[in-house]
């Protein structure tokens, strides 16, 4: 969670009425939830606790994952390779330059992407950042800066959501982020906002994750819930999902008065966001400090595992979850070679092809082709540049998607 001084904080909120949130890009209508999806509520219950304090273990275990630090690229190539570890369908390093800052690099965003076999051109995206920060003197290499609370719960609760969703198939695509070079300014979320603005990306909703696990002794487990009124539709798909699965637990909207975090990136480019968040008046004292740390800052893990549940369950209702796992959708008979690919690739299906159409990395369509049922069909890709390409191919039986490098 960015941190701002006194006199920052004030100047902030008081400038927040003079900042008008870019109107939204798109318009969608999201579920009404009027009874729990078995499917759903399976998937909730799979949230393990133990592999929630397992990840946050693992990133609090470096000296710190502050932005301007080595470190941070050991953070970032883990996360990179952990993702490379699931049954999602591309991994990316996302690069952006740091402004007005005395370093000009940093550690990338690390994406993980799957791709939907409906409408793969709509996202749902949830995220965490992943660099931390302690006011412990100026040397970011010798600085003790664990972040266990300040945002290895948040990312713990992203990489437990793609373990357990990277394993079925939805309508819409979904994005797993963690993002880098939140403390100092958003900086990672907001270069990657704006790039999708900037490609008119379709995002349906973002839900980001950023301090789950401190809980003030005595207090019962609740959200707090952070949104313009401008998302005030996403934010009644959230109230209506929590009330239903989780009526037990309190949910209301609620301020900070000392910082901001990434669902700001979003809604500042056009998109709908939410920002689920520990209680606002009792939040870690730990943060921005060596001392947090697991059992001090993060001394609620049932918490950071509720949190991890409603993100879950918000995704791959959003998103559009299908019945079936990965394995059963694989009875659609597509070929695609030769794969890599240079100047061409044959596109091969049993069923007849009805629909071709190409997204690029960031999930931009650059072609599309409609067919006529038959059977073969050859996609020039001279013009292509080199890169992951997604081919969403619908046939007369179902859709199958498919991953193409062009060298």
């Amino acid at each position: 969670m960015m941190k701002k001084t006194l006199i920052l904080a004030l100047f902030l909120l008081l400038g927040i009425k003079n900042f008008a949130q870019a109107p939204h890009l798109f318009e969608h209508d999201y579920p009404v939830i009027t009874e729990e999806n078995p499917q759903i509520r399976a998937l909730m219950d799979s949230v393990s606790v133990d592999s929630i304090k397992a990840y946050i273990e693992h990133l609090s275990s470096y000296h710190t994952r502050r932005y301007d630090s080595r470190f941070i690229y050991d953070v970032q190539d883990w996360l990179y390779e952990h993702y490379n570890t699931l049954p999602v369908d591309t991994v990316i390093k996302h690069d952006f330059q740091l402004e007005n800052l005395s370093i000009t690099e940093t550690g990338d965003n690390i994406l993980a992407v799957k791709w939907g076999t409906k409408t793969p051109e709509e996202f749902v995206i949830c995220g965490a950042h992943y660099d931390s920060y302690a006011w412990d003197g100026y040397d970011p290499d010798t600085i003790r800066s664990p972040g266990a609370d300040d945002n290895a719960s948040g990312v713990a609760g992203i990489l437990e959501t793609a373990r357990l969703l990277s394993n079925y198939t939805f309508d819409r695509s979904i994005i797993f982020a963690n993002w880098c070079a939140e403390e100092c300014g958003l900086l990672g979320s907001a270069a990657y906002a704006a790039d999708c603005a900037a490609q008119n990306m379709d995002i349906v909703g973002y839900f980001n994750l950023d301090m789950t696990g401190y809980l003030e002794e005595g207090s019962d487990i609740h959200v707090h819930l952070m949104y313009t009124t401008q998302d005030s539709t996403i934010a009644d798909y959230v109230y209506n999902f929590s009330h239903v699965y989780f009526p037990e637990m309190p949910i209301r909207q609620a301020w900070l008065a000392w910082g901001d975090s990434d669902y700001s990136s979003f809604n500042r480019n056009g998109y709908p966001a939410v920002h689920p968040f520990e209680d606002v008046h009792a939040s870690s004292p730990f943060i921005h400090s060596r001392n947090d740390i697991l059992g001090l800052s993060v001394n609620n893990l049932e918490q950071s595992k509720r949190f991890t549940e409603l993100n879950l369950g918000l995704v791959a209702t959003l998103a559009g979850i299908n019945n079936d796992g990965i394995e059963e959708n694989e009875t659609i008979n597509v070929v695609m070679y030769p794969n890599p690919a240079k100047e061409s690739v044959n596109i091969l299906a049993e069923d007849g092809l009805q629909y071709i159409s190409v997204y690029n990395a960031l999930g931009q369509q650059i072609e599309t082709k409609k067919l006529n049922g038959e059977n073969k069909f050859v996609l020039y890709t001279n013009n292509y540049f080199s890169g992951i390409y997604i081919i969403n191919i619908v046939t007369d039986k179902g859709v199958s998607v498919k991953r193409l490098v062009i060298r």
